[in-house]
């Protein structure tokens, strides 16, 4: 049987790019979504990190849940009701009703897994969602403060991980734990096609916003554009990190110099929002 984490990334190629490409992600990157929409974003986020963070509690026990699941390093939702309240004031639980369309189907999906015989499943939608927010959700991060001059310390809870010293190892240890996954051949597929379920949902979060953003729709070369800001964005970020770590090591010999370079250097870059190494994760 193929390595689960190779067939994740190579599963969800396709739409992982055409999340990468939507009009929210454009006017996002360019610092055109405004902090009111953005608000109102989280709360989408907070629908579906409740319905997630609920499952994957329900069936922590569960020996492939058990694998990928890290509570205190990644769940999010605490730090999504930081944000919201951030961007929405105290009164932010008025706002989860009406569930929106969007948010609705993508608590269905979840839903599903955690009800049926198989909420093996769920694993998909932790991969999607978690290595997403510490792959591309970094850059994003970066993005939101510089557009909309927030506080160090607002905003920006959501794309912080602060029981995670170094976010390319815990990614690394993520997809070790997705490969010691034990279940049928069968199985193995229908969580390959859940994540595509994840990235298809995500998508609807996006499209949900589109009416309000200004300006035609994007040109082939404005979407080719946006994963290629993503990508140099990522780089710079990264060369950052390592730059920061040596600086913090003692002086070595060349040779070991070397090798921690080379071990720190990503393979690939992101093609678009929520994606580690290529393509991984959605990025929000």
């Amino acid at each position: 049987m193929t390595l689960l984490s190779n067939d994740l990334k190579q599963g969800t190629k396709i739409l992982h790019a055409e999340a990468g490409r939507s009009k929210f992600m454009k006017y996002f990157f360019k610092g055109e979504v405004t902090m009111e929409t953005y608000g109102r974003f989280l709360i989408s986020l907070y629908q579906v990190y409740n319905a997630l963070e609920k499952a994957l509690n329900e069936h922590k026990d569960n020996p492939a849940i058990a694998l990928i699941y890290f509570p205190e390093e990644v769940f999010r939702l605490p730090a999504l009701v930081e944000d919201i309240e951030f961007f929405n004031g105290p009164n932010w639980r008025d706002m989860l009703v009406p569930v929106t369309p969007g948010q609705q189907a993508y608590i269905s999906a979840i839903e599903r897994c955690a009800s049926s015989q198989t909420p093996e499943l769920l694993v998909a939608h932790a991969y999607t969602r978690y290595l997403g927010d510490l792959s591309g959700g970094q850059v994003l991060a970066k993005r939101l403060q510089k557009y909309n001059d927030l506080p160090d310390d607002k905003g920006a809870a959501f794309y912080e991980f602060g029981l995670i010293e170094d976010n390319n190892q815990f990614k690394e240890l993520f997809r070790k734990r997705l490969n010691q996954i034990e279940v049928s051949e069968e199985l193995h597929q229908q969580i390959v096609e859940e994540a595509k379920e994840a990235f298809l949902r995500n998508i609807d979060l996006f499209e949900e916003f589109d009416s309000e953003l200004e300006g035609l729709p994007m040109t082939a070369k404005e979407q080719e554009q946006v994963l290629v800001d993503l990508e140099i964005e990522k780089s710079r970020l990264q060369a950052q990190d390592i730059a920061r770590k040596q600086a913090q090591q003692p002086s070595t010999s060349a040779a070991n110099n070397g090798s921690v370079w080379s071990s720190l250097m990503p393979t690939a870059l992101f093609t678009s929002l929520f994606s580690s190494s290529g393509q991984e994760g959605v990025e929000a």
